[in-house]
């Protein structure tokens, strides 16, 4: 075997200077002894520029068959990928099992493709690009994804995957919720449920209906999604319903599935007003489950004698964030369900009175700009029919309670002519209810932690939320029952990746600021909780992160490979959080025609 290699000699002439001279030297074995002996000389390398020393090695490596390196121009960058949310996905839901999960529900059944593959593909897809599952087929190849042994992609796959996805549903959250409770460490001590709706486009699918709209489109039907939490708002399961049922509905059917799908034998059951019924409270009862729920500011049962006789809310107790409570007794509440053991605790929060007052000063003001408005036209009327008195008091009304004000302002009209006033009696009584509710409960909870319990139901407001806005469930466009009820679920879905993120960084991020707390110098403590407070981040907020980090597929010679562009620190810092090893640099190489890419381990 010969070796040609590039050496450099260096020789000291009679001026005393030294000059260095390129060699190409041949290395061979002449029986057992290596001998050199030079092929070439290329001279004085001294008086050549770093670019004309490489011209010549280039013009060197073109007498080759295959080159082993090469320049800036032989690196051509293919396509940029959207790699951190893939990442982070596929490393939770290899953690999870879920690949094996799906497959172990659909062993019986005959199934033509993989369905996790196409499951993954849409959850992943809603945390980076919530959209059709059209675009998501357009656009896979932006997606950093699992080779999967290179089966293409087919786009009937993605719609008959919800169908599959639906009916397994039960197994594949008995599964979940079995496996993040070891994962996350929890026991269900404490429940929120609530409801929300989104609407649909068009008349096919048999659970759109017309009932209350969430979304603010009356005129649109639309579904109920009924949804379960933990918590750290960790959704346990879902329903999704016809958009005419209502809130107190569907309890039976919810604390069923907890005792009997999730064996869950003893928790609080937090939820809205909504879910207030004598029958509720007798089944979560019977049940065994304790409850919390609370009645707003406006109602029979917060009636203007409670708040007058409790309207002193420096009387109240001080909770964190700025929410005061007090403990009421049963009897200054005029509740007909009433029963033995049942708690009143009426709360304030400043900071919701202050948005309460300035949205009813608001609406007061534009109802009296329009009243003004409106006294003025008759004052001079213009030429045509002459307003009726009927006609006139429509106007009024319609200018009242389209802001909500009818209540607060006194009106007369007579002989043509329009008066108004506050009625300031009924303003001052109005802002007993500023920033207030009660809650109700039959547990032995002291009073500020039934507060802090119910107070955690804003995060299943904050998921409704999410599910709605940021993961784009709605508007639903599919009009087959089963694939609406499979789009939900995969919105679910990336919804839990989203919220179990937060959950493990919030965790970490407590566990930093006790130790950052213990730091023994005063400026390095305060530095440490500092940069902690600058990094607080939601479950969005960590998404978001994740979204701005990319891998590039590009080529080199005659090598494809993928590469991960560098990782801010504060990706870095949720890896660590997550316990999410940083990838290699490099996560593939393969020849330049070969089109798919292998996961990196």
């Amino acid at each position: 075997m010969v070796l040609l290699f590039a050496q450099i000699v260096s020789t000291k002439k009679p001026d005393g200077k030294t000059y260095k001279y390129l060699h190409i030297v041949e290395s061979y074995r002449e029986g057992r002894t290596v001998k050199k002996r030079r092929v070439a000389s290329l001279g004085n390398i001294s008086q050549y520029s770093e670019r004309e020393i490489e011209q010549i090695i280039r013009t060197l490596e073109s007498l080759l068959q295959h080159r082993t390196t090469g320049s800036l121009e032989d690196f051509e960058t293919q396509q940029v990928l959207h790699f951190g949310v893939p990442y982070v996905v596929q490393f939770l839901w290899n953690q999870l099992g879920l690949t094996e999960a799906i497959r172990d529900a659909l062993r019986d059944r005959e199934v033509t493709f993989d369905v996790a593959r196409y499951v993954q593909a849409m959850v992943i897809h809603r945390l980076v690009d919530p959209s059709s599952k059209l675009r998501l087929f357009h656009t896979l190849d932006d997606l950093y994804l699992p080779d999967w042994d290179g089966e293409p992609w087919q786009l009937q796959h993605f719609y008959r995957a919800l169908d599959y996805l639906v009916n397994i549903k039960p197994q594949l959250e008995r599964v979940l919720y079995g496996r993040l409770t070891d994962l996350l460490n929890f026991r269900l001590s404490l429940v929120l449920y609530d409801l929300t709706s989104t609407h649909l486009h068009g008349h096919a699918c048999p659970l759109g209906e017309h009932g209350y709209s969430r979304t603010h489109r009356p005129d649109l039907e639309h579904v109920e999604l009924g949804f379960l939490v933990t918590p750290e708002s960790i959704p346990i399961t879902h329903e999704v319903l016809a958009g005419n049922v209502s809130d107190k509905q569907t309890v039976p059917d919810i604390l069923k599935r907890l005792k009997e799908d999730f064996a869950v034998e003893q928790c609080v059951f937090v939820g809205d007003r909504g879910m207030v019924t004598e029958r509720n409270m007798a089944l979560m009862a019977e049940a065994g489950f304790p409850y919390i729920v609370a009645f707003h500011k406006r109602g029979r049962i917060v009636s203007d004698a409670l708040l007058e006789q409790f309207a002193d809310v420096n009387a109240y107790h001080e909770l964190k964030d700025n929410l005061r409570y007090l403990e009421v007794p049963a009897t200054s509440v005029d509740d007909a369900e009433k029963a033995e053991g049942v708690r009143y605790i009426l709360c304030y929060n400043p900071e919701k009175a202050r948005q309460d007052a300035a949205f009813r000063e608001s609406a007061l003001e534009e109802t009296e700009a329009g009243l003004k408005a409106l006294a003025e036209s008759l004052a001079n009327p213009k030429r045509g029919r002459k307003p009726t008195d009927k006609g006139v008091m429509l106007k009024v009304a319609d200018l009242l309670t389209r802001k909500g004000v009818e209540a607060f302002f006194q009106i007369d009209y007579k002989n043509g002519i329009l008066t108004y006033r506050r009625d300031e009696d009924a303003i001052t009584k109005e802002t007993l209810r500023d920033g207030k509710f009660l809650i109700r409960t039959n547990t032995d909870l002291p009073a500020a932690d039934v507060v802090q319990s119910y107070k955690t139901l804003m995060g299943i407001e904050r998921a409704f939320h999410q599910i709605k806005n940021f993961l784009d469930v709605g508007p639903v466009y599919h009009w087959n029952e089963r694939r609406v009820r499979g789009h939900i679920f995969v919105c679910v879905l990336a919804y839990l990746f989203e919220q179990e993120m937060q959950v493990l960084y919030r965790r970490q991020w407590a566990r930093d600021k006790v130790a950052a707390e213990s730091l023994a110098w005063v400026e390095d403590r305060s530095k440490a909780l500092a940069e902690l407070e600058s990094r607080w981040y939601t479950g969005e907020a960590i998404v978001r992160e994740l979204r701005r980090w990319k891998a590039v597929r590009a080529t080199f010679l005659d090598k494809e490979f993928v590469s991960v562009t560098k990782a801010k620190d504060s990706v870095k810092a949720i890896l660590t959080s997550l316990g999410i090893p940083t990838p290699n640099k490099t996560l593939s190489v393969t020849k330049a025609q070969q089109q798919h890419m292998t996961s990196a381990e």
